[in-house]
């Protein structure tokens, strides 16, 4: 009873909750649900399938209220991204699910096929900082610009408003200096340790994102490497991870129809 209630739980959260447009636009951006699963390199192709028959699943029964997007890490986890208005959609939307009646014979298969390729899942919670984020327009960060790179870094404790400060200056002398390429900031709110900032960049490719990185760099100038050695110094640890959008698993119903 206990295994079949937390595979309960565990679909749920995948699946995400009735919140915001599914085009993840910057204006829908409050919070984030991120289901991590550690999956086993020998079983990525067997889980990949399970993500595409889930889709489909969704698909045929007209689920409109779920929405997730799908990344792949290349510490081969996956993630799948559900936006929140606020964190009071994980209780409503939990007690909503539980009591319901979403289960099928055919979901069943689905989902027990996904769990035995995965070594371990992990969830965690962050917050969009758009007053931080530099984002210029037509900046698309999806199936135009799928590449991504995730820089995890980790502050002293007592630090964070210095940090704020510098990140703060940072977007401005990106915009005084008109760099085109942007970056999105997100601080952890549950479930990685604190404090840290997710300072996220995107690309079309590898390639694009090293020759855009360039660019920056240059018009950013000797103001640009001062200011990210002085956060530097406020951080304990770094950790970056490169990955893709995978948009032939996600699904974003709402998207679709606009």
């Amino acid at each position: 009873m206990m295994k079949t209630i937390k595979l309960i739980l565990s679909l749920f959260l995948i699946l995400g909750f009735q919140s915001v447009d599914a085009q993840i636009s910057d204006k829908d951006l409050n919070y984030l649900l991120v289901r991590q699963d550690d999956v086993k390199p020998s079983q990525a192709a067997a889980y990949e399938t399970s993500l595409l028959e889930l889709k489909q699943f969704l698909g045929n029964n007209n689920v409109k209220h779920v929405n997730y997007m799908t990344q792949v890490q290349d510490n081969n986890f996956y993630s799948h991204v559900t936006p929140l208005i606020d964190l009071n959609d994980i209780e409503g939307g939990l007690k909503t699910f539980v009591i319901g009646d979403q289960k099928s014979a055919e979901f069943d298969v689905i989902w027990s096929y996904l769990n035995s390729a995965i070594e371990s899942v992990k969830y965690y919670v962050v917050k969009y900082e758009p007053e931080l984020s530099y984002v210029t327009d037509g900046n698309v960060w999806l199936e135009e610009a799928p590449y991504r790179r995730w820089n995890y870094l980790y502050f002293e404790p007592g630090t964070e408003k210095e940090a704020e400060k510098l990140l703060l200056a940072y977007k401005n002398l990106y915009k005084n200096k008109g760099v085109k390429s942007g970056f999105r900031v997100f601080r952890a709110v549950i479930g990685l340790d604190q404090p840290v900032v997710m300072f996220t960049t995107w690309s079309k490719s590898p390639l694009d994102y090293q020759m855009e990185l360039q660019e920056s760099i240059d018009l950013l100038g000797d103001e640009g490497t001062v200011l990210w050695l002085a956060m530097m110094d406020l951080v304990s640890a770094t950790e970056t991870i490169e990955g893709w959008y995978l948009p032939q698993y996600s699904f974003m119903p709402m998207a679709q129809k606009k």
